[in-house]
């Protein structure tokens, strides 16, 4: 008779990990719920869930175990029976730091509706199809524009920086434009890599304001400047050596060969394009961030957000382009998988 301590289990226990993915939708409506209720800015000084759930007028029981779940999911710190927004998050989701990412929950909640009913979705036999000219329809103020540009320093900014400098391409470019620049710091820093640079941000009217506020800034007047309009449709300008847009340009298949033609049309021979954008890998097996993103797209707006590389590589061929390098950028992008794509202008003519 087999002695059952030394029984091997059947299969290798893979419960935990089920149970995990299965309780996110728990762990998300926690934590979403905790930024609409404004908890993390509540708690920017220590309470404790008596005092917290008499401020916000909730069940006294229910508040003490929702706080201790976020705490721990790691975003409060507890002392004795005094609850307190953790340090290490406390940027990013207090009210009026400047790393809050209360853009993102914003467009999380927006969405969240569609993940509960989820089941109903899959069977429908139709997806929304909004006028996708209202899709991105932000309102691009100084407090949108100035929250973008803070996020990019974290590390994205920098180490696209020390990408881009070390590409011959880039040691003797002379003129570069920034699709979509917003911010302008990529242009900026580019023209503070190479002194022979002239770099030209290109963005909407109201954008473009705010944009040669962080040129004067930074004193870079001379050699960095601003075109305003709609870079879909508009003059931008011509005898580029580098086109460079990070996450600007988010369109149906055909909508961005005809950008991308237009950027072909601006640039030199031998000019370079450069692109920051998520992608989902050959396979489209991840990266996973990229495909919930693309699920929610679908659902929302009735439009992919993401293609694979070699659907973005093959826009880029029918562009006149040849793409040719991925960067992965995720380690200095907070963990979101962005990619740097590289893609050199060749000889072509429209079919």
């Amino acid at each position: 008779m087999e002695k059952l301590a030394d029984k091997k289990p059947d299969v290798e226990d893979r419960s935990g990990m089920l149970r995990d993915i299965a309780m996110g939708l728990e762990k998300s409506q926690v934590f979403l719920t905790a930024v609409e209720l404004n908890i993390f800015t509540k708690l920017k000084e220590p309470k404790t869930a008596e005092a917290l759930s008499t401020e916000l007028g909730t069940h006294q029981e229910l508040t003490h175990r929702f706080l201790d779940i976020l705490t721990a999911l790691g975003v409060l710190a507890k002392h004795g029976n005094q609850y307190t927004t953790a340090p290490s998050v406390a940027p990013f989701l207090i009210e009026g730091e400047p790393y809050n990412l209360k853009h993102y929950w914003e467009h999380i909640s927006e969405v969240r509706d569609n993940w509960v009913n989820l089941k109903q979705i899959l069977k429908a036999n139709h997806l929304n199809r909004p006028d996708i000219s209202a899709i991105h329809e932000h309102k691009f103020d100084s407090d949108l524009i100035g929250w973008i540009a803070r996020w990019a320093m974290l590390g994205r900014l920098q180490a696209t920086l020390k990408v881009v400098s070390k590409l011959p391409e880039f040691k003797n470019a002379r003129r570069l434009i920034d699709l979509g620049g917003g911010h302008g710091l990529f242009a900026i820093g580019f023209a503070q890599e190479n002194p022979k640079l002239e770099a030209i941000v290109f963005d909407r009217p109201e954008v473009i304001k705010i944009t040669q506020e962080y040129i004067a800034r930074y004193g870079m007047q001379d050699r960095v400047r601003t075109i305003a309009g709609d870079f879909t449709k508009d003059d931008l300008g011509s005898n580029y050596d580098i086109a460079f847009e990070s996450l600007a340009h988010y369109e149906p298949k055909e909508r961005m060969i005809a950008f991308y033609r237009r950027v072909h049309a601006v640039l030199n021979d031998g000019g370079i394009l450069i692109t920051q954008r998520h992608t989902i890998d050959h396979d489209e097996n991840g990266p996973l961030w990229s495909l919930v993103m693309d699920m929610s797209w679908r659902m929302h707006y009735g439009k992919p957000f993401c293609f694979t590389n070699d659907e973005f590589f093959t826009i880029l061929e029918k562009s006149g382009f040849s793409g040719d390098q991925i960067i992965d950028m995720s380690e200095w992008s907070g963990g979101m998988p962005i990619r740097l794509i590289i893609a050199r202008k060749r000889d072509f003519r429209y079919i």
